[in-house]
């Protein structure tokens, strides 16, 4: 009887041809649009072309000559004076800063111009980020490095708002450079200090880079991460389409019928269980079958892959079980309706599906866990990156938790016999 059940779902939905296309069409074409539209594959070149740019009020022969005069001033032995003046020539801020690190190291994603006008270069929109340099800001920072003076003067950067990833990138550069400038100088105090030579800065004008993955060892290509995003999305339609074609049986008298011939009500409500899974679990494996022929998303652990499609499947199939039931007790197909036109893209925003949250929010990513998409979603992707099945144990068992507890809200509301 149960296999009966379920033969007539899969037959039901081979004939919809619309569901077919909702279920598997839409979002392949989907994952092929934001793929390329947001990066493609990964072996690609990304240039940033952040615009940045540079007042610099001060004068490094100038401000040198006074550092020179300062500790004249300050009784400095010649020779030491003499390596001091050597090593402050070699760790000017601006021309670290400017010259080397944005100038060379980073000239294809940053391009930089000076300027004379603060207010001008606020007030031009096509910069993403203004960095001033204060006149005297040489000065005072030898002097801090060297002798550990108090400085009064500050490197200044201002960031527009309007580019949001050119300006954070702008601001990161800057951050890791200032950290490196501090640490180097502590390090040249603690070498005075101990009579030792004066270490070089040559590293802080080195930029490393490092390819940033989701949760594991290889990277995930945009292709990769929308084959996730929309595959766990359209994967809740399911629901929707279980829990409708479920109504439409009772609104027909099918059910009623189903009923006469004595079979248990929750019989009925285990074939739409295991109808939604086997639907769902389908679903996603052709999906991610054609991600990986055309867009080459390969799995590294097939085992944890096919582990959280099918605790993810469950989840789905328990959600079908909850959606028909509210549909039978309020007499109404109207709360799988809501579902699909609403809830599905509430899961899907906070979910992931479009916005990769852990590169954007912390709060948001450990939100997203808690949901069901949300935790599937993030353990495809630390599978893809390299993870193994230990690494998505938590998500397997979010989806378990998730699953149960969907059935056991549905039991008590799910209609019996002598209430139809």
């Amino acid at each position: 009887m149960l296999s009966a059940f379920i033969k007539k779902d899969l037959l039901h939905l081979l004939r919809d041809k619309k569901e077919v296309l909702i279920l598997l069409a839409m979002p392949f074409v989907l994952i092929t649009i934001l793929g390329f539209a947001l990066g493609g594959n990964s072996g690609g070149n990304i240039t940033l072309n952040a615009q940045v740019a540079v007042i610099d009020q001060g004068d490094f022969t100038a401000e040198l000559a006074q550092f020179d005069e300062w500790m004249q001033s300050e009784n400095i032995p010649d020779q030491a004076r003499t390596q001091i003046l050597e090593a402050a020539e070699q760790t000017s801020l601006p021309e670290l800063l400017v010259d080397t690190v944005m100038k060379e190291e980073l000239q294809d994603l940053l391009k930089v111009k000076q300027e004379t006008d603060l207010e001008a270069a606020l007030a031009n929109d096509n910069y993403a980020g203004v960095l001033q340099f204060e006149e005297g800001l040489r000065l005072e920072t030898w002097k801090g490095q060297f002798f550990n003076q108090a400085t009064s003067k500050e490197l200044e950067l201002y960031l527009n708002d309007g580019k949001g990833l050119e300006a954070s990138v702008i601001s990161d550069v800057v951050e890791n450079f200032t950290e490196q400038m501090r640490l180097q100088t502590v390090l040249t105090q603690v070498a005075q200090q101990t009579n030792q030579a004066i270490p070089s800065f040559e590293n802080v004008a080195e930029v490393t880079g490092e390819t940033v993955t989701v949760d594991g060892k290889v990277p995930v290509d945009s292709f990769g991460y929308f084959a996730v995003g929309m595959s766990t999305m359209f994967a809740l339609y399911v629901v929707s389409f279980v829990a409708g074609y479920a109504y439409f049986e009772k609104a027909t008298f099918v059910y009623d019928r189903i009923l006469l011939t004595n079979t248990n009500p929750w019989m009925y409500a285990t074939s739409k269980w295991f109808s939604a899974v086997l639907i769902c679990f389908l679903q996603l494996c052709a999906l991610y079958g054609l991600a990986a022929l055309i867009y080459q998303v390969i799995w590294p652990d097939l085992i944890a892959f096919l582990l959280i499609t099918l605790f993810f499947s469950f989840v789905v199939g328990s959600m079908a079980v909850l959606i028909t039931a509210l549909n039978y007790r309020f007499e109404t197909h109207r709360v799988s309706t809501m579902f699909s036109g609403f809830l599905v893209s509430v899961f899907a925003f906070v979910g992931g599906s479009f916005i990769p949250w852990n590169e954007v929010s912390d709060t948001m990513f450990t939100i997203a866990s808690f949901t069901p998409n949300g935790a599937a979603l993030q353990g495809y992707l630390k599978i893809l990156s390299g993870g193994e099945l230990s690494a998505v144990t938590g998500n397997l068992f979010r989806l378990s938790v998730v699953s149960i507890a969907l059935l056991l809200i549905a039991i008590p509301i799910f209609p019996k016999r002598r209430l139809i």
